[in-house]
């Protein structure tokens, strides 16, 4: 155990020796940095338990429980147990699972932290939360404490440990290396000695010269443009050397990316592929462990049943466990069964036939419990790495033997507790009696987390996936302040529920479904054979005219110059010059290609073939993927071809005759290398039965039918079909999900596809939707792949763009034609159900991209929150003009008239503000992005080449810039058109938001028809006697600010407003008339200095509607809707620009305007007076408003200031507030921090009533 802690000990000279060890290293510009290599044991060693102990006596806690609960452990010595805990001390777990063992044990672990003189939370890592260190901290006698060790806490806030510093006053040192969120305490707190790695703040080469010599926004963000003339100049005079910069970022970046292509160099697997692969094998190993541990707790419990009853369920249980049934289904197949068996159980006990069984069922329960731990267990981690060292990409290291031997001592470890898991005689966790009540309480708590399980994507697809975690984040779970011992070192599990929990393992049946390992029901829906009507040209669908315009190609002035710079490799800007080609005629349908049923296989059949393989020399691990990805597939699409129109195409084709076919060839020919590798095949399958070598339907697609077959960059076809402006397009998906909003099915087929302008082009960047479900040529027929042998790139030919599909490597006789979808969705049930079938050895699992989380959203959600996207509008409203600095930023962003023409003035400068945080984004996401996949492939490789990973991020967060600006685009598209519907011209759309003047703010808080005072007045009168309430009018009138003499008619309304507070106060309160809350709502609004008005309104009025066919809405949508076309008019609520403009980053919300006001609740808008008056007589919990409440309240405006407040407290929020402000908002506006005197009181103020509840 002290092994694995990492335990070393040093006599004194050799830790004098460490510590003195300095060395001195050279940077990128050839500056030399010191670095101290003896912060290695930092205080961790230097106290000896004997000088700690010294005097000090051990006190047993007065009860110490019988001795069945301590048993012989609790008789430990207690200065022996104290020492154990001292060798524990660096896993804070410990001393925590040791506190809940037995009193005896709590106070040995008492007695250790009040002699301790340091605290090491390193163990817990990024998992330490501000309530966990301040609860862990707490524990500990403060007057002692002289070290503390924080590696890697990154999750704690600055606030929280220079909060936690000043109530430590013998402490002499702090560890913070890996914690950059500390860097300004050590000048607060400079007689402390801190511990922090200098120069880990490495920078991407690519970008350091863009971040040295970009805008002053880019260098410090804050959302606020060069002022007048003097900045202007300033930023045109620094033109030419920051243009220098990017392009020299760009073209390395271009050629970086260019390598590592997956279509040009097909011996570089992707990060995604090597992980899903090992996923994919994880997940195989964790089904059987799952399976062994079933049987074994099944047999346990049957021990110990006396009833007939579950003698048949467990039977069936058991013989579906064999037939490999849950191996295909998933986890919550078996948890399903064991419930609806606890249910059942329940029926027949309650119909009188059988005695108690409470004990039984309650068994099976904690079963099912269980069985969520160990799908998340990571027992196999030895395994991966061994199979990793000849399955190694170029560029990775296999795992050291020493690596691997501690995977292998962790492994028995896991084992040795899991084996010892008994549900016999250890009894039920809950008791050997439960009540039916209880019993039935914990079916229903197991039920929902079998369906939380099973999918984790919401069926509300009108929320964004900011609204959507901002929801999930506001509950009533969102207690912060709150902390138990099961946040701290994991709960007080029994050790059985213990040895399931996870490291860093993955859920297998999570695997399943998001890398297609084995297939899902979603993958076995059978694709739609739809019946298109051919056209041969493109056909607009609506704005006919604006929609030609977007078509058309216009040139840049320079473009044969910057053609012939790009073609030898000179041109220095990253935006893409339109790519002008001769016409050319598309490949004969049934004559050079042919339409036909093609087949493919996922990534765990291609792994159970490269297992099948010989593993000699022989055949190297890119040949054995080659035979996979060319021989096996031509074979397996020639021999399916006969199925084509018959009408009886199965959905899975086994292998055996495709390697059988192979096999006869490689004889024929005398193909020794193909003939052993099929014999090795055949001869697994045969060995093998319980896996499944089978291929399975892709539906209708394309081959190459020529003799010679095609060359490289040749023309295939034009990808053609509909044309839709983008606000039309996604009026028409709305419409689709308003009809299916009941049905569980997965995402009907699409046929759709971005046509994006290139941002050289001379009129700039702008987006169209070709959608060929209805209209089409037979490109629309051509499946995906993740390694294609084709591309759809948007190309000129007679002066119009059209997306063309052009050969990327020459293509054989027979070989399917493909190409990249290259698309991204931000619904996770789309992502999860479209499982690619591309074979290749860079497989992605998904022919979708899933944006919207982990480290892509990072920069948007720390650096352009709700309240900063606010301040940016106001911004651009307020200036109501385009600045040359802003044109500047748009022109290089490639956005231009074409997108831009015809918009407001303010609209087009919030344009500008959101490029700005774009490419401030670009410069700051590889970082992000890196360190996150470094933590992921951490998991499996014991090296790796770091050089690699920064490449693979700065790829990524480019790919992430480009879908910014489409969003932006879409976003405008989308605004144009509404504002064109209520104004005419977009240009005459005034500014959506407005600052309130303070006469204007004196009105709508004091006087004003509606006001807060009215309002409080209001809410107030049927709970108060009518004397006391006409004094309160009479003395509010005589305090009206705006008849003060003062020229400050702020600073009076704040004064009139703290005299209210104090009067409402004096209020004596009920629990349904909260006078104290309310008074606490008037101290946040006497601190509010700004108030905004939404001045825009979409009017209500009839939208064109757009058409819904069946086939849009998919097969089973048919039966329930019938078979003609659906009717559906958008309707668009009152907020909506301004709702789509703040969420422009989302394209997911079908309602934007309502997103906005969840997301604004008591961070933006302020809750109603009213809240806290019930107009019901009955006490609920929502009443609740007690000192947990305000702790929150303030803790949340402090530390999560753009995070809204919960729905489900006492607050009440308007539905559509016209108004809005809050101390939040100013803080972000002014770029100041709270009020200081405002929190004060709210901290301070003492409680004038407690209901019961509020306890």
């Amino acid at each position: 155990m002290f092994l694995m802690h990492g335990f070393f000990f040093f006599n004194d000279g050799a830790t004098d020796q460490l510590h003195a060890g300095k060395r001195a290293r050279l940077l990128v510009d050839g500056s030399e940095e010191e670095t101290e290599e003896g912060i290695l044991t930092l205080q961790r060693d230097e106290y000896l338990f004997d000088d700690l102990c010294g005097d000090a006596t051990f006190c047993k806690e007065d009860s110490m429980g019988s001795e069945i609960e301590r048993g012989s452990w609790g008789l430990l010595d207690a200065r022996l147990l104290a020492r154990v805990f001292h060798f524990l001390r660096v896993d804070i777990r410990s001393l925590v699972y040791a506190a809940l063992t037995c009193k005896h044990w709590r106070s040995g672990v008492k007695f250790y932290k009040d002699i301790s003189k340091q605290a090491d939370l390193s163990s817990l890592a990024p998992n330490c939360t501000d309530p966990m260190i301040w609860s862990i901290v707490n524990g500990y006698n403060m007057e002692k404490l002289t070290a503390l060790v924080l590696c890697g806490c990154t999750s704690i806030t600055s606030g929280m440990l220079e909060e936690i510093l000043r109530l430590l006053p013998c402490l002499s040192s702090v560890d913070i290396r890996g914690c950059s969120q500390f860097e300004d305490l050590p000048q607060k707190f400079p007689n402390i000695n801190w511990v922090k790695t200098r120069g880990t703040q490495s920078k991407l080469r690519s970008l350091k010269h863009i971040t040295e010599e970009s805008t002053s926004v880019n260098n410090n963000y804050n959302g606020v443009d060069c002022q007048d003339s003097c900045g202007l100049k300033e930023y045109l005079e620094s033109l030419s050397k920051r243009d220098a910069a990017n392009q020299l970022f760009r073209r390395s970046l271009y050629k970086r990316s260019k390598l590592f292509d997956a279509r040009s160099s097909s011996s570089i697997f992707s990060r995604g592929a090597h992980l899903r692969r090992l996923a994919i094998k994880k997940s195989g190993n964790g089904y059987k462990r799952m399976k062994e541990f079933l049987a074994s707790s099944l047999k346990d419990i049957m021990k110990e049943n006396a009833f007939n009853f579950f003698v048949p369920k467990v039977a069936k249980i058991e013989d579906r466990m064999k037939s490999g049934y849950y191996a295909s289904h998933g986890l919550s197949s078996v948890k399903e069964d064991i419930s609806r068996m606890c249910r059942d159980a329940l029926k027949v006990k309650n119909r009188g036939d059988t005695r108690d069984m409470n004990r039984i069922i309650d068994l099976f329960i904690h079963l099912a419990i269980s069985l969520e731990g160990i799908s998340k267990s990571s027992l196999e981690k030895d395994e991966t790495m061994r199979t990793r060292k000849e399955e190694s990409p170029p560029g990775f290291y296999s795992a050291s033997s020493k690596f691997k031997k501690l995977n292998k001592v962790a492994e028995r470890k896991n084992l040795n507790r899991s084996n010892g898991s008994s549900f016999s005689n250890g009894g039920s966790v809950y008791g050997d009696y439960a009540s039916d009540r209880e019993i039935r309480r914990r079916l229903s708590k197991l039920n929902k987390a079998s369906m939380d399980s099973g999918s984790e994507t919401s069926d509300d697809h009108e929320r964004s996936s900011e609204e959507t975690q901002t929801e999930s984040e506001s509950s009533a779970s969102d207690t912060e302040s709150d902390l138990d011992l099961r946040s701290e070192g994991g709960g007080g599990q029994s050790g059985e529920n213990a040895s399931f929990t996870a490291d860093d393992g993955l859920d297998f049946q999570a695997d399943d479904r998001e890398w297609g390992a084995r297939m899902t029901k979603a993958s076995l829906v059978p694709p739609v054979t739809r019946k298109y009507e051919v056209i041969d040209h493109y056909v607009i669908v609506a704005d006919q005219e604006e929609v030609q315009r977007k078509m058309q190609v216009s040139l840049p002035e320079d473009y044969a110059e910057k053609l012939i710079a790009q073609k030898i490799g000179t041109e220095e800007s990253d935006m893409e010059i339109p790519e002008v080609k001769d016409y050319k005629p598309r490949k004969q349908l049934g004559d050079e290609v042919l339409e036909q049923e093609v087949y493919g296989i996922d990534p765990y059949t291609h792994n159970l073939l490269l297992d099948s393989m010989p593993g000699d020399s022989d055949w190297p691990l890119l040949d054995k993927h080659l035979f996979v990805e060319d021989v096996l597939l031509r074979t397996l699409n020639k021999q399916v071809r006969d199925f084509t129109g018959t009408g009886n195409t199965p959905m899975k084709y086994p292998l055996r005759p495709v390697v059988e076919e192979i096999l006869r060839t490689a004889e024929k020919y005398h193909d020794k290398r193909n003939l052993k590798v099929c014999q090795f095949i055949l001869n697994a399958m045969d060995s093998r039965p319980e896996d499944n070598y089978v291929a399975y339907r892709k539906g209708l697609g394309v081959v190459c039918n020529k003799e010679g077959g095609f060359g490289e960059d040749d023309f295939v076809v034009e990808f053609l079909g509909e044309v839709y402006p983008t606000w039309k397009w996604f009026e028409k998906q709305d419409g689709i999900r308003s009809l299916q909003k009941n049905s569980k099915d997965p995402a009907p087929e699409f046929y759709n596809i971005y046509l994006e302008r290139p941002k050289g082009d001379g009129d700039g960047y702008d987006v169209l939707v070709v959608d060929a479900m209805h209209k089409a040529n037979y490109a629309s027929r051509i499946c995906h792949s993740c390694r294609p042998n084709c591309e759809a790139k948007v190309t000129a030919v007679d002066g119009q763009y059209q997306i063309g599909i052009y050969t990327v490597r020459p293509i054989r006789y027979g070989e399917e034609v493909t190409f990249d979808y290259n698309s991204v969705t931000e619904s996770k049930e789309e992502y999860e159900a479209s499982v690619c079938l591309c074979g290749s050895q860079v497989c992605r699992g998904s022919y979708l991209n899933l944006t919207g989380e982990g480290a892509y959203q990072k920069v948007l959600k720390e650096r352009h929150g709700i309240l900063d996207r606010h301040r940016l509008m106001i911004e651009a409203c307020e200036r109501n003009s385009v600045s040359d600095e802003d044109y500047i930023e748009l022109g290089r962003a490639g956005l231009g008239s074409c997108l831009l023409g015809g918009l407001p003035d303010w609209l087009i400068a919030y344009s500008a503000r959101l490029v700005r945080f774009i490419n401030f984004e670009r410069t700051k996401l590889p970082e992000e992005i890196l360190k996150y996949n470094l933590e992921e492939k951490r998991k499996y490789f014991a090296e790796i080449f770091e050089d690699v990973e920064r490449t693979e991020a700065e790829v990524q967060a480019e790919g992430v810039y480009n879908q910014r600006l489409q969003n932006l685009a879409l976003t405008l598209d989308k605004v144009r058109y509404v504002m064109r519907c209520n104004f005419g011209d977009p240009k005459r759309a005034p500014p959506p938001l407005e600052k309130l003047t303070p006469e204007e703010a004196v009105s709508f808080i004091w006087k004003g028809e509606g006001s807060l005072v009215e309002e409080l007045i209001q809410s107030m009168a049927p709970h108060m006697v009518d004397s006391v309430l006409n004094d309160l009018r009479l003395n509010i009138r005589a305090h009206d600010p705006s008849g003060s003499c003062s020229d400050d008619i702020q600073r009076e309304l704040r004064k009139s407003l703290i005299w209210l507070r104090d009067e409402v106060r004096n209020l004596s309160c009920t629990y349904r008339c909260r006078h104290d809350a309310a008074a606490d709502l008037i101290h946040v609004y006497a601190y509010t200095k700004w108030f905004f008005r939404i001045r825009v309104r979409v009017q209500g009025r009839n939208f064109p509607p757009v058409y819904i066919s069946p086939l849009d809405l998919g097969p089973k949508c048919t039966g329930m809707l019938g078979s003609g076309l659906h009717e559906y008019c958008k309707t668009y609520g009152e907020n909506y620009c301004l709702g789509q403009l703040i969420f422009w980053h989302s394209q997911a919300n079908v309602e934007p305007d309502c997103s906005l006001t969840r997301a604004s609740r008591g961070c933006l808008s302020l809750p109603d007076v009213g809240s806290f008056y019930a107009k019901v007589h009955k006490p609920s919990r929502q009443r609740i408003y007690g000192p947990r409440t305000v702790k929150f309240m303030v803790a949340r405006m402090e530390k999560q200031p753009q995070r809204p407040w919960p729905k489900d407290w006492i607050w009440l929020f308007e539905t559509s507030p016209k108004i809005f402000g809050s101390p939040m908002f100013d803080t972000v506006l002014d770029e100041t921090p709270l009020d200081k005197e405002m929190v004060h009181w709210l901290k301070h103020r003492p409680p004038i009533f407690l209901a019961p509840w509020d306890r």
